[in-house]
């Protein structure tokens, strides 16, 4: 069992780190690893050998996948990963032909290029030395504060698209890339050293001396080629373990000294980054050749409406037509993000999302929490006292305040009175409408925009809505002990039945002061996106909600025949409906992003078939050497 460490995954996974996981084998020898597992042979004459090294990396930093997550037999999962790298030495061939029959495009990799490759190369390898000092510094991932801080900043950055809804000259909407294929060299502004030239790893001067992977060495070794202060010394004794690894599992390499087995390193993870990116080159030379537009994409608005129809059927074949509606209930609490369609009806519930501030207890609170349990418990105090000493202590608890740039808390507290104050102000300086209040120039608006008084009122409102989650939004990040709800995709549901009762996940079920909040913030149906509850006591805090919008279908009329992909203007609705009203990523964004292929199935879309007739004349897998891997 070897130790596993950051590997970072690009559009074909592959081992950046000296290893993941457990390994297939712990023979270790040169002929061992360098024995061919199979051979390409190309129409060009030229060969390229599989070594099994090769196919024990990728085994162990994605093809064991196919083992745990799809039920392949060790045998299949290997023999899938070996089919995989072909597929990725084929696409990085054809690459490299584009480039050569086609001089116009210029070179395979430009400075642009060469120069993002280079930086990713050195985060990748910093990474890796960062999770040795981790482990010299005894540090678990979730102590790391600096990946805390990446975090709690990330929670104010938009939701980056991967495609949007475009009208073609028919009138037809199609699905566009946001970052156009025929870009790609333009998605890092390349940056120059002193000297004027860009950062080419590979590039080799006149004196056959390699100046830019040199630069790289040095940056990396300067880590530890300080003064012989702490941070030195720990840094110099993550960079001997690496390298402890890296030469235990080489071993059968002849290098002579540290340096040259780092720059071994140096170039296997260049290399594997090198490669990803001209498999992303492919995506779009394939797109460019099956499209007008090189930022079409592959998924149609017909694939998109006829994925979320089907969603739909199955789960209205479940819950409505098989009536498992203990099934439902316990889905829609939990995990409301795999239910695509909402029971209606007679003595059907009614299921609303919440997003909720909690202000916990410090460690001396929650001793004196306890110690008043106990108290009244064996009787030491009686129910008035407790009741006088738990309002004292509930009084207590207040808010950290986070920097606003960083998310880090600051010394800075506010009581949780005076929070919900500053909440409510800021939400409240947005209103609702209704059709008598307009005035005659929202009327006249309305008019020219040919709208009728009603869909003029609930597009005014619906914006009303989001404004009213943005002032929220910062409170909900800023002053919340809580993280779940930072950048998730769903806020938490809670629901009404027939009876009035509030239905609840596991958090909150058995607390009766929250549940008597939200039944009153859902106020017979009547609640509105931006109320607001009290802060009410739980026994780790308090706790506060936002009222955030009710959970129904999208569509009306849903029935077992349900089919929306008949009509191309229903991709309006999915594009238009979010998943959350502090977020703007929409339905639609996320049924794209489950059609898209994933990091195992990147080749799906591409036509290897006929890469493999056009580029092979053999491909040949050697058995011998593969078996003891099965």
């Amino acid at each position: 069992m070897k130790r596993k460490f950051a590997v970072l995954f690009m559009m074909v996974v592959m081992c950046l780190s000296v290893f993941t996981g457990c390994s297939l084998v712990t023979t270790n020898s040169r002929n061992y690893y360098e024995a061919v597992v199979a051979t390409i042979t190309y129409t060009d004459g030229e060969t390229e050998d599989i070594t099994k090294r090769d196919l024990i990396s990728a085994y162990n930093s994605y093809g064991y996948n196919y083992v745990d997550n799809y039920g392949y037999t060790m045998e299949q999962a290997v023999m899938e990963t070996l089919e995989t790298i072909i597929d990725n030495r084929l696409t990085i061939k054809a690459v490299e032909e584009y480039y050569e029959a086609n001089p116009s495009e210029g070179e395979m990799l430009n400075g642009n290029e060469t120069t993002y490759i280079w930086d990713e190369t050195y985060n990748a390898l910093y990474s890796n030395l960062k999770e040795y000092l981790n482990e010299v510094l005894d540090i678990s991932p979730s102590d790391d504060s600096s990946e805390e801080s990446d975090t709690n900043s990330s929670v104010y950055t938009s939701y980056a698209r991967s495609a949007y809804l475009e009208k073609n000259s028919n009138g037809k909407y199609v699905i566009k890339k946001t970052t156009p294929a025929s870009t790609i060299r333009a998605t890092y502004a390349g940056r120059q050293n002193a000297e004027g030239i860009y950062c080419n790893y590979d590039y080799k001067d006149a004196e056959d001396n390699y100046p830019f992977k040199e630069a790289m060495y040095t940056k990396l070794y300067s880590l530890i080629d300080g003064d012989n202060s702490t941070s030195s010394r720990n840094w110099r004794s993550a960079f001997n373990n690496y390298l402890s690894d890296i030469k235990e599992n080489y071993e059968y390499k002849d290098f002579q000294t540290d340096k040259e087995w780092f720059l071994f390193e140096m170039d296997r993870v260049h290399s594997i980054i090198r490669d990803n990116y001209i498999v992303e080159k492919y995506e779009v030379i394939y797109n460019r050749q099956s499209h007008q537009d090189a930022d079409v994409s592959n998924v149609t608005v017909g694939n998109v409406l006829s994925y979320y129809s089907a969603k739909v059927r199955a789960d209205y074949a479940t819950y409505a037509l098989g009536g498992d509606t203990e099934t439902y209930e316990s889905t829609m609490l939990s995990d409301v993000g795999s239910v695509d369609y909402i029971l209606e009806g007679e003595g059907a519930s009614n299921y609303f999302y919440v997003a909720y501030i909690k202000l916990e207890m410090t460690d001396a609170q929650m001793t004196e929490y306890t110690n008043l349990q106990n108290a009244l418990q064996n009787q030491s105090i009686g129910l008035n006292e407790y009741k006088e000493r738990l309002d004292v202590l509930y009084g207590g608890i207040s808010a950290t305040i986070r920097d606003a740039e960083t998310g880090e808390e600051t010394t800075q507290t506010i009581s949780a009175q005076n929070l919900l104050d500053k909440i409510n102000q800021d939400v409240e300086k947005y209103k609702y409408i209704y059709v008598s209040d307009l005035t005659e120039e929202q009327i006249a608006e309305a008019e020219a925009e040919g709208k009728t008084l009603d869909t003029y009122v609930a597009d005014y409102n619906k914006q009303i809505s989001y404004n009213k989650a943005d002032a929220f939004r910062p409170y909900l990040y800023l002053y919340n002990d809580d993280d779940t709800l930072k950048g998730a995709e769903y806020n938490t549901v809670f629901g009404v039945n027939s009876s009035n009762e509030v239905l609840a996940n596991d958090t909150f079920s058995e607390n009766e002061e929250v549940l008597d909040a939200i039944l009153k913030l859902y106020n017979n149906n009547e609640a509105e996106i931006g109320d607001t509850t009290e802060f009410v006591r739980a026994e780790d805090g308090l706790y506060m909600f936002f009222y955030a919008g009710e959970i129904k279908n999208v569509f009306s009329g849903i029935t077992a025949n349900f089919d929306v992909s008949k009509n191309q203007e229903n991709i309006r609705t999915l594009a238009s409906t979010r998943l959350n009203i502090f977020s703007e990523k929409t339905l639609f964004d996320q049924i794209y992003e489950q059609l898209t292929t994933d990091n195992f199935s990147v080749f799906q879309n591409m036509n290897m078939n006929y890469l493999r007739s056009s580029l092979t004349t053999k491909i040949e897998a050697i058995e011998n050497n593969l078996r003891d891997l099965y």
